[in-house]
């Protein structure tokens, strides 16, 4: 092991974790990070008195290596994040007068996958057909060994399993939306099969849900760079690598940006942890990574908007996290509950839509008759905010594992991280420190 610091450029939570992961290993690493905040897309915010985040996350039991990664830092999971048995309810709210409909999903303390079969026999809202549906869904995937030979559209997947229009409305697209960021007609039928085999198929405990009750830069963030700091290694905030010497196919320096002053550091190992439709700025002139500048210029982008609706004390939803479809409000989660922010509400709306045609004005008030409409006393609100991030996650489309990048590069010493390589997972938390320890792998085992 020589002396030079492996650099990572990113302090979002894939370059954090492979970051944390070099330093259990007794490397030193220096992060640049342009923001001023560590986190990327996954970090906390102001909102008035009340710290939120920059969207609305929720974890389940099967993100091991979030989890694992968590304790690695000294974070409690059980005091920060509420742990939930699998209870799903979503509620249909057509534009007409028609009655709503409820469809309420709870699994018992059965065995994987035996806890979800229960779970869609005694369901509520479901009809006989519907069951059998569900049922036929699950063996199709089993059958596939959840992986088809050609990828299809979700979409087409639901198609061939003859799934009822409740089914898909009220339990399989707010599921596709919520993990993928994708409209089903888009979204890739093989990456949505590898998050249920993985949530629903293995362990009982996979399948519950983690909300986190602190904001997400306590969560995992801010004491990551405290435990990088405590073993040497070097966090810079504000700060942005200009380029990357290769010399004969081999990292031998980047220059930085700090304080408007320009430094150079030796290193024979770079991790690339940026979003990727930054990464072309940093790689656009090598010859050697021709491919993965073309195969990065055909991802698309999704966005996803957090509305956070304050109403007075005292106002409750019945649980935690509740679904709502045939609305623009697609998840509401009741922070009350979960962080202590009596009577403030998160609203999570996934993908491309009509909504983002809306002003904030206009989407905040289409979204507080929606959610006061869950209360027999409509809440007056108090004060709101809205949070776009106009370019979340990458479109998880068909086929879009053919192009997502390896970890590895064919630059000798130069790695990606990030939720879009080829983890095979969507854009979520577990899939970026996937993506970050994969990468940390690589240079323990080569240097």
């Amino acid at each position: 092991m020589n002396n030079e610091p492996v650099v990572i450029i990113g302090a979002g939570w894939a370059g954090l974790a492979a970051a944390v992961r070099l330093t259990q290993h007794g490397y030193k690493v220096t992060i640049f990070e342009s923001a001023k905040h560590a986190g990327g897309r996954a970090r906390s915010v102001s909102f008035g008195n009340n710290t939120v985040d920059n969207g609305q996350h929720l974890l389940i039991g099967a993100y091991t290596e979030c989890l694992d990664l968590m304790k690695t830092v000294g974070i409690d999971i059980e005091s920060n994040l509420k742990r939930l048995p699998l209870l799903l309810t979503v509620i249909d709210k057509p534009a007409t007068n028609k009655k709503p409909e409820q469809l309420i999903l709870k699994a018992p303390t059965l065995p994987a996958p035996l806890h979800l079969l229960y779970a869609l026999v005694r369901a509520k809202g479901l009809k006989f057909k519907d069951r059998i549906a569900a049922i036929r869904f699950g063996l199709y995937l089993k059958k596939n060994n959840y992986q088809l030979k050609q990828d299809i559209s979700v979409a087409e997947l639901f198609k061939a399993t003859r799934q009822t229009d409740i089914l898909i409305y009220q339990l399989w697209e707010p599921l596709v939306l919520s993990t993928m960021n994708t409209p089903i007609s888009e979204a890739s039928a093989n990456v949505f099969m590898r998050v249920f085999k993985d949530a629903f198929t293995n362990k009982r405990k996979d399948s519950e849900l983690l909300i986190p009750t602190v904001g997400l830069s306590q969560l995992f963030p801010d004491a990551a760079i405290n435990y990088i700091k405590e073993h040497g290694g070097q966090v810079h905030l504000k700060s942005r690598v200009e380029s990357i010497e290769i010399i004969e196919n081999q990292v031998t320096t980047v220059t930085t940006k700090i304080d408007e002053q320009k430094n150079s550091i030796n290193t024979s190992n770079v991790i690339i942890a940026t979003a990727p439709q930054n990464l072309k700025k940093l790689i656009n002139n090598y010859v050697a990574l021709k491919n993965i500048n073309h195969n990065i210029g055909q991802f698309n982008y999704e966005p996803i908007v957090t509305v956070y609706l304050h109403y007075p004390k005292g106002t409750q939803l019945s649980q935690p996290m509740i679904g709502l479809s045939s609305t623009t409000s697609q998840w509401v989660f009741d922070r009350g509950i979960f962080c202590q922010q009596d009577g403030l509400f998160s609203i999570v709306i996934s993908a491309s839509g009509d909504h983002m045609l809306m002003d904030d004005d206009t989407l905040t008030q289409k979204v507080h008759e929606e959610i006061a409409g869950l209360f027999e006393n409509k809440p007056a609100l108090m004060n709101s905010f809205v949070v776009r991030e106009k370019r979340a996650t990458f479109t998880c489309k068909v086929n879009i594992n053919d192009i997502r990048p390896a970890n590895k590069t064919d630059v000798d010493g130069l790695y990606l991280a990030g939720d879009y390589t080829n983890t095979h997972y969507p854009a979520t938390l577990e899939g970026a420190v996937r993506s970050g320890i994969a990468a940390s792998k690589l240079i323990t085992k080569l240097i």
